[in-house]
């Protein structure tokens, strides 16, 4: 029960601190210097400089709820409306309960001409209720803080023989168990699944390659997300809600 428990704590420490991959000070500098573009942006190609600028920052290994963010929202102004999806979706997680960017992402979906049919609500989303109370580093470090905090009260409770030690401990437990498989679950289902959007007008394919018949009556266009299902070094397999399966080449294909 121990070896586990500190397996889980190990776990939760490198998810919740692999971003930090890149100087602070460097990725400070950049996101400032991005977010000025984007406010000074006159057109397309300005807002595209932004991105190009967010972007870079995500190549370094870090993650942040507010990089996504604003990502998303320079994709927003270039008419991107896929990859600006994208990177609201990939903003969740971090920003749960954020009314801003519920509807922005809502608005690129109603703007993108290749939204396909919605995806059903996650069955975790409905047992486990209070999934979207925190956000998903809140999550880590408040299992780390839960057992840590277990711990001591597990040793004061055996030191001084308090039976109200015992079941304080046992019930922090229980939480941060619970909060520990939403964690879990979330982190599978939500960080690390793979997914993708597509970014222009294409056709999928039955296969990989130009000759095989069409899998769907009528093209993919820029907003059409996917759960990635396989892929090859030029073409990605997903799964298209309420349509089916098929190809598509990975130069129309944002992840």
């Amino acid at each position: 029960m121990l070896r586990a428990a500190l397996i889980w704590i190990v776990l939760i420490v490198n998810s919740s601190f692999v971003a930090f991959a890149m100087e602070p000070g460097e990725r400070e500098r950049s996101f400032v210097k991005a977010l000025e573009l984007f406010d000074a942006a006159k057109s397309p190609d300005d807002y595209r400089d932004s991105a190009k600028i967010l972007e870079a920052i995500l190549a370094s290994g870090y993650r942040n709820g507010t990089i996504y963010y604003n990502l998303g929202n320079a994709y927003f102004r270039t008419g991107e409306y896929g990859r600006a999806i994208l990177n609201y979706r990939n903003s969740q997680p971090y920003r749960p309960r954020d009314p801003y960017l519920k509807a922005n992402l809502q608005q690129a979906i109603a703007a993108a001409p290749g939204r396909l049919n919605e995806r059903p609500t996650p069955w975790w989303n409905h047992v486990l209720f209070w999934t979207d109370w925190l956000a998903f580093p809140t999550k880590a470090k408040t299992c780390v803080g839960g057992f840590c905090l277990v711990a001591i009260l597990a040793l004061a409770a055996n030191y001084f023989r308090s039976s109200i030690l015992y079941w304080s401990s046992a019930t922090i437990l229980a939480v941060i168990i619970a909060i520990g498989i939403d964690f879990g679950i979330q982190y599978k289902h939500v960080v690390t699944t793979p997914r993708g959007v597509i970014t222009g007008e294409t056709i999928a394919r039955k296969g990989t390659g130009n000759t095989y018949e069409a899998a769907f009556d009528q093209p993919l266009r820029d907003g059409a997300e996917f759960q990635v299902l396989s892929e090859t070094t030029d073409w990605t397999f997903g799964h298209f809600e309420g349509i089916g399966d098929g190809w598509v080449r990975n130069e129309f294909v944002a992840r």
